[in-house]
């Protein structure tokens, strides 16, 4: 797979652009929010900053226990970070259903724990695990 941007995001010297919140079950029917700015053009930019960023440690942040998806929002907006409106249920079929308050469908991508895992292993064959 041959990326689109010119230089990756996690080597750019740029604003943040984006925010992140790493959605994790922590047991017991709990869910943690966890926040960061990230920078990129789009969501998966973002999703591959924070991937491979300082954030990320070079794609830890897939192997956090637990990860059940990972919500890119488009701006920086310091109350989302501290809060974010995000609520998590189970669907019928086991999968889950995240919806984001306030939010615009423009400004919100979810990736699933498996959609950063896959786009970590297509970082990982394009630029190399120390990348």
């Amino acid at each position: 797979m041959t990326f689109t941007w010119k230089t990756p995001p996690w080597q750019r010297n740029e604003d943040c652009t984006h925010m992140a919140v790493l959605v994790a079950d922590v047991g017991r029917g709990q869910i943690s929010f966890n926040t960061q700015s990230v920078r990129g053009d789009d969501a998966t930019e973002a999703l591959a900053d924070l991937l491979m960023g300082p954030g990320g440690a070079n794609g830890a942040a897939v192997l956090l226990p637990g990860l059940l998806a990972v919500v890119i929002r488009r701006g920086i907006d310091v109350m989302w970070m501290a809060q974010p409106p995000i609520e998590v249920s189970a669907a019928a079929d086991g999968e889950l259903n995240i919806a984001v308050a306030g939010a615009q469908p423009d400004e919100v991508t979810a990736f699933s724990a498996a959609d950063a895992q896959s786009l970590l292993t297509r970082i990982h064959a394009q630029y190399g695990a120390g990348a």
